[in-house]
């Protein structure tokens, strides 16, 4: 066996190695071909493949909520895989949810969806199927032009902390990029010569490059020459200079909003500010699907949809009774 081959079997017996002790050690167990799979055991591998995938860590925690509520309806996950192609559980695994809306419903069917797509994919079972009626998301109260405006104050560029929180705004608002896109941004990430910003960490896994914004890009000329000298660091970084957390930049950016009179919260919120403004000012969305790195533009269409009827504008200017001139009621 040539020296090339000689590894790559190696690497194929390391592989299985992981993988069974990954699975507690069941690898070999429900490998096997007269093995019944249980729905404990597809779930793992299920697991087990969507990690290989590199999907993101949100979305293996949405599995894993999903799976805790098909535990309660499959003796603890005991009970074989097929139980999913059995006429009405579907309807089963939605009354386990309790008392929800719809969209808590469809959350979690997707999850299910996922999972059992993938076990008809590796033979685990066959038939199965599950519908969603999809629906569209409430209006979200967005960030007004007011709050904006009033995040958008620049503070005093020598305190980090005010001065870091204040640039991520600018990238929100500027990009409309996710949380963890922005967490996961290195310096070398930010070329201000040519003036663009790459997207490495994404949560359809593209490389995007987006072109900066003339303020945004003055900004970090700035706050990259006052805070960092190594192209590799974390672009947003806590005070001890590590990577800052999901929920430590939440909880920054609530304390930095609240100073400033605004009381709305939520990271996610300054995405649908920024598809909105897009929207409402006329931008096309198949552009905003690029920007927003959509593979679909199912999502992107909900936007449009939730927000391209902002006609307020032209229902002052332009709707019948906006014409007639009235009075107080006085003849």
């Amino acid at each position: 066996m040539s020296p090339k081959k000689t590894l790559a079997k190696k690497k194929q017996i390391i592989n299985e190695q992981i993988k069974q002790q990954r699975l507690n050690d069941n690898y070999t167990e429900w490998t096997a071909d007269d093995f019944a799979h249980t729905v404990e055991h597809a779930f793992l591998m299920f697991k087990i493949d969507r990690s290989e995938r590199r999907v993101s860590k949100p979305t293996l925690d949405h599995y894993d909520r999903m799976y805790q509520r098909l535990k309660k309806i499959t003796q603890d996950g005991k009970l074989p895989v097929k139980i999913l192609t059995q006429f009405g559980f579907k309807e089963l695994f939605i009354s386990a949810l309790g008392e929800v809306g719809e969209q808590t419903i469809n959350y979690y069917l997707r999850g299910l969806r996922a999972f059992g797509n993938y076990c008809e994919s590796m033979g685990l079972i066959s038939g199965f199927d599950c519908p969603i009626k999809e629906i569209d998301p409430p209006l979200k109260q967005v960030y007004t032009q007011d709050d904006i405006k009033k995040l958008l104050v620049k503070p005093n560029p020598n305190n980090h902390e005010q001065f870091r929180n204040y640039i991520v705004i600018l990238l929100f608002t500027a990009t409309g990029a996710r949380t963890n896109t922005i967490i996961n941004l290195k310096v070398k990430d930010v070329d201000l010569e040519e003036g663009y910003i790459t997207f490495n960490k994404t949560k359809s896994h593209k490389v995007v490059r987006i072109g900066l914004e003339p303020k945004l890009k003055k900004e970090l000329t700035e706050f990259i020459a006052t805070w960092h000298d190594n192209p590799d660091d974390y672009l947003i970084r806590n005070r001890f200079g590590d990577q800052l957390t999901r929920n430590g930049l939440y909880q920054a950016i609530t304390k930095y909003a609240h100073k400033r009179g605004v009381d709305k919260t939520g990271l996610h919120l300054f995405r649908h500010t920024f598809a909105k403004d897009w929207i409402t000012s006329g931008g096309d969305i198949i552009s905003l699907a690029n920007v927003l790195t959509h593979s679909e533009l199912a999502m992107v269409q909900r936007y449009s949809n939730l927000y391209g009827t902002d006609v307020k504008k032209e229902i002052m200017e332009h709707s019948t009774l906006s014409g007639i001139r009235t009075n107080s009621g006085k003849t």
